[in-house]
């Protein structure tokens, strides 16, 4: 059994195709690049699942999918049976790819809180109680927005590409820019984290699972419990193969 997983995300296409319950093989295309999917999944899926925060470019590759291989992808969206209880005020405005995250999250850890951080063009932070209740959580720009804000706002500051300093103190705009970004994004996510496990899970233990595109520039800081970055395609997965089975 062939299983194609996509998440569209505000920057990219994040891929993956897992044969039984082993994923085989992940990849990431720019927007433009649609049209490479063929050669990077091969000829034989036999089931796809999708989730998108760019509903622009959505139809584009639920057609793709359905032209190359001859299948309907799911949609994994608030409205389909998926097994957790969305706590939003209102549910449809959660975005998916933190919905699929979540159940990756409750596959990973059944029966445990989850906390899920989600390093991407968005930095999210998600509580998944151990019942099934998504709780909900925060959203902050990620570290990518948070250097173009300074490159495109300010006359002279360039624009740097994020990674973790050696020292806190730099010595020139490159090097601070690169402190104030890694050690604020840190910090301001470690709040975040420290928060929504007090207010939804109180004394309770929780696991901290990190994921996403720049979630291993945190990874020896001591901010996630796990780094799994392909949580997303995971949860998608779990959403196909309940598919299969209803």
């Amino acid at each position: 059994m062939r299983t194609l997983a996509i998440s569209l995300g505000n920057t990219s296409l994040f891929g993956g195709v897992f044969v039984d319950d082993r994923l085989s093989r992940t990849f990431r295309l720019a927007h433009g690049e649609l049209h490479r999917l063929p050669a990077q999944v091969g000829k034989s899926i036999d089931a796809a699942a999708v989730c998108s925060v760019v509903p622009a470019l959505t139809a584009r590759v639920v057609t793709r999918i359905r032209r190359t291989w001859r299948i309907q992808p799911g949609m994994l969206t608030a409205d389909t049976a998926h097994g957790l209880t969305i706590r939003y005020r209102r549910p449809r405005e959660l975005g998916t790819d933190r919905l699929a995250a979540a159940l990756g999250a409750r596959a990973l850890y059944p029966r445990r809180h989850v906390i899920v951080v989600d390093c991407g063009t968005a930095t999210t932070v998600t509580a998944l109680h151990r019942d099934g209740r998504l709780l909900g959580g925060a959203i902050l720009p990620g570290v990518t927005l948070w250097v173009d804000a300074l490159a495109v706002r300010t006359a002279q500051l360039p624009r740097i590409a994020p990674r973790r300093p050696r020292t806190a103190v730099g010595r020139s705009p490159m090097e601070a820019i690169a402190s104030g970004v890694f050690f604020g994004h840190l910090g301001a996510v470690r709040e975040l984290v420290a928060r929504v496990r007090r207010e939804s899970f109180g004394r309770g233990a929780a696991i901290v699972v990190g994921t996403g595109g720049h979630a291993p520039l945190f990874g020896h800081d001591g901010l996630f419990d796990a780094l799994v970055p392909d949580l997303v395609l995971r949860g998608l997965h779990v959403f196909a193969a309940s598919r299969k089975v209803s």
